[in-house]
């Protein structure tokens, strides 16, 4: 034991600054091998803690994360080894601009992140009913017409974020006509457009499919007439410049019914004084047996006073 102590405190000074040295050594090659530099990396945003009542919506899907570190340590790690989260507890409904929590491996430091902040919308989720309109693509065989629609439901719901359920104006589905000549059904996607034509994104349609019977008739004939408005006005006044919009329909139906017509009346209508111009839309009288395109047509006309007849004797 005496000679291990001896050899320990003989020149330990020497010694002392020979350890020193070295260990400065170690620091000066292990700085030069593996220098600190900086990198970047793409990380996924997870949002965390939101209110079970609301749908976070954001932009910002990735962050990049700037960070130094030991140059082994890039080689080490990959963007899997980072999280960056969106911390949303206690926020209420509406904006809302997050600074995003990184977590790193050890012997990295966080140097900035790309956005540094991301803006998150919290909307409470919502449910709208609405009616199912179909739009025809395509037509039936040139001896058919569709006789009768039948769609499995009349409305649909309509479920997402608020602030995308509000801008839905209607919910359509097209029904493929493809020159069929019997009945048959159909299966029908149900989508949200907004007023433009546009398909809502972030909501779901309830059910997202419908079923549709489709009667057709076969053996029909098409012909094309004008339309008849059947208007009137009151005593001591006229109607003149009286147009309609179509000014002629397609109906289709059996030979025989087809054949006896010759024009579509619109219901009887007597205009009323007050307005000097009348538009409306007045309903076609369509006998039985007969298809159109719309029961509905636009009128319009002028009303003036009846020149009064004076006595000259």
């Amino acid at each position: 034991m005496k000679r291990v102590i001896n050899l320990f405190s003989r020149n330990f000074l020497k010694k002392l600054i020979a350890l020193i040295a070295a260990f400065c050594m170690w620091v000066f090659v292990m700085a030069d091998q593996d220098p600190e530099i900086e990198g970047s990396y793409t990380v996924p945003v997870t949002i965390s803690n939101a209110p079970y009542e609301f749908i976070a919506l954001y932009d910002d899907k990735t962050v990049t994360v700037d960070a130094r570190a030991p140059r082994s340590n890039f080689i080490k790690y990959d963007a899997n080894a980072f999280r960056v989260y969106a911390n949303l507890e206690g926020l209420a409904e509406g904006e809302h601009q997050i600074s995003p929590q990184v977590i790193m491996p050890q012997g990295f430091e966080l140097v900035e992140t790309q956005p540094s902040i991301i803006k998150v919308k919290l909307d409470p989720m919502q449910e709208q009913q609405m009616p199912i309109e179909l739009v025809t693509a395509g037509a039936v065989a040139q001896d058919a017409a569709v006789k009768d629609i039948q769609k499995s439901m009349e409305f649909v719901t309509v479920v997402g974020p608020k602030s995308f359920v509000e801008q839905a104006a209607k919910v359509v589905g097209t029904l493929n006509l493809n020159g069929n000549t019997s009945s048959f059904e159909q299966q029908i996607p149900m989508k949200a457009i907004d007023a433009k034509g546009n398909v809502v994104s972030r909501v779901r349609v309830v059910p997202s499919v419908i079923t549709v019977a489709i009667d057709i008739e076969s053996g029909v004939k098409r012909r094309i007439v004008p339309i008849v408005p059947e208007l009137s006005a009151v005593d001591g006044w006229e109607l003149t410049k009286i147009t309609v919009e179509p000014a002629q329909m397609e109906i289709t139906g059996s030979e025989p019914v087809i054949n006896s017509i010759v024009t579509l009346r619109t219901v009887p209508f007597t205009v009323q004084t007050g307005q000097r111009v009348f538009k409306a839309t007045l309903r076609l009288e369509v006998p039985d047996g007969v298809t159109v395109k719309s029961n509905e047509v636009t009128v319009s006309a002028e009303v003036v006073r009846k020149p009064v007849m004076r006595d000259t004797n």
